[in-house]
């Protein structure tokens, strides 16, 4: 039995079911204050945190097509997309805003000019 643990979409778009199987890594960033460090009279280190943002590494699995590509460039190269996922902060499925910085495939093989494939690649997805 399969069923969807990552999806994503455009904004106000209809849901992209990424191919199965997919690796997903996530993890939390916390963003400290500039002003977070050592204070100089008593050598305690000190924290102002202020945010912590969600991050993904997804691994998509070889065989993506270029039309399947063409689909999923789409919704990851524009200024954000939406994504639905696993939560390691809640332990639950949530959904949040996400931008995509690059994005580097290898194509595996070209069968035709209008026809090809991709090998196993990953993206990484940080929360706005």
């Amino acid at each position: 039995m399969s069923f969807t643990v990552f999806k994503i979409k455009k904004p106000g778009g209809a849901w992209y079911e990424l191919p199965t199987p997919i690796t997903i890594q996530p993890a939390v960033n916390a963003l400290d204050n500039s002003k977070s460090g050592r204070d100089n009279n008593t050598g305690m280190m000190f924290r102002d945190k202020i945010a912590e943002k969600r991050k993904y590494t997804v691994e998509v699995p070889d065989g993506m097509t270029n039309t399947q590509m063409a689909a999923l460039y789409e919704i990851l190269l524009g200024n954000y997309f939406v994504a639905w996922g696993p939560d390691p902060t809640t332990g639950t499925f949530t959904e949040h805003n996400y931008y995509c910085a690059a994005i580097e495939p290898k194509i595996n093989q070209i069968y035709s000019l209008t026809s090809w494939d991709y090998k196993s690649w990953s993206f990484n997805a940080t929360e706005m």
